[in-house]
């Protein structure tokens, strides 16, 4: 015997698809904080001057994938004005610039995990000629503070109130952030067209993700990548300045909240070098002495641009040649 049932009623069916579609955001949300970040659990002295050390994830968890669960620091005051920050696998090799194309110091880091006996650092800075490293243990934050006046430059501790994470190291998402005093004024991150200029405006997201596009268009990304960003403040009534350089070349988007600064990194390592400056121009001296200088341009050169594009046909283009040749 058949036992007929009553149709359920449009509300209830318009009801139930509505808990299923909040059901469904509510598990895709990602939240503000990932991860409970990493501690230290050995540090050294390096044979070259710097120090070396480990850090473990307190809690492994699978927002963008597993966390790596050690990985390996280095610290070195490479000249006077110059600070690296270098955190990578502790494990496996990753991805970074190549060295054989921006020739610089490789950091000598330590294969065995655990204390040393020989070197142990039992101090929580490290001072150079113009600026200081500090660190704390549990969990793991470094910051990087003026010797002269003990103004704090960068500092990657994140409180209970803060809107980011602790450190975040993953096979393909790395997250790192600074605090940063109100009266700081950002200039960089390039290549881009923004529409408030090269300042840094609080609010806007800033992502380097290099493209052959033009830079009539605004909000785009151009043709180079250079995240690197100068911070001038005004100290004592005279303008003070410094750089940090994330030297990674993988896609990252970077969020200027006035108060702080955050990058997400699809990629790669954290290897961070420091510039004290303490002016602009001091600042760009120091930066290119790392990346190198701009080539000089022959003076027969200067005012003469033309790009042929890719999908010009031969004629044009033997015609472009003609006219530049006697230009």
């Amino acid at each position: 015997m058949l036992i007929s049932r009553p149709f359920p009623s449009l509300s209830s069916v318009l009801r139930f698809l509505l808990l299923c579609v909040a059901a469904v955001e509510s598990a895709s949300v990602i939240p503000t904080k990932i991860g409970k970040g990493y501690r230290l659990i050995s540090i050294e002295e390096s044979p070259n001057g710097g120090i070396v050390g480990h850090l473990q994830v307190k809690q492994q968890n699978s927002i963008y994938g597993p966390d790596i669960p050690l990985l390996q620091l280095y610290v070195k005051h490479e000249t006077n004005e110059r600070l690296r920050v270098y955190i990578t696998d502790a494990g496996k090799q990753r991805w970074e610039v190549p060295y054989n194309l921006l020739p610089r110091e490789q950091p000598q880091l330590k294969q065995s995990i655990g204390r040393s006996r020989k070197n142990p650092v039992t101090a929580s800075e490290y001072s150079g000629s113009e600026l200081v490293f500090s660190y704390t243990a549990d969990p793991f934050a470094f910051a990087v503070k003026r010797k002269s006046n003990g103004q704090i430059l960068f500092n990657s501790s994140s409180d209970e109130s803060d809107p980011y994470s602790s450190l975040v190291f993953k096979d393909q998402y790395l997250e790192i952030s600074t605090k940063l005093p109100n009266d700081a004024s950002l200039y960089g991150l390039g290549e881009n067209t923004q529409p408030h200029g090269i300042k840094l405006h609080p609010g806007d997201p800033y992502t380097l993700y290099t493209l052959d596009v033009s830079a009539i268009n605004l909000n785009t990304d151009l043709y180079g990548s250079h995240p690197v960003y100068v911070d001038l403040r005004n100290v004592g009534g005279q303008g003070v300045a410094h750089a940090v350089l994330l030297l990674n070349s993988n896609g990252m988007d970077v969020f200027y909240r006035g108060t702080s600064l955050t990058y997400k990194v699809i990629g790669g390592v954290f290897d961070f070098y420091f510039f004290s400056g303490p002016t602009p121009l001091a600042v760009v001296d120091q930066y290119t002495a790392l990346i190198g200088r701009p080539a000089p341009m022959p003076y027969w050169a200067l005012g003469i641009r033309d790009k042929p594009d890719p999908f010009f046909e031969l004629k044009p283009l033997r015609s472009l040649a003609r006219v530049l040749k006697f230009a």
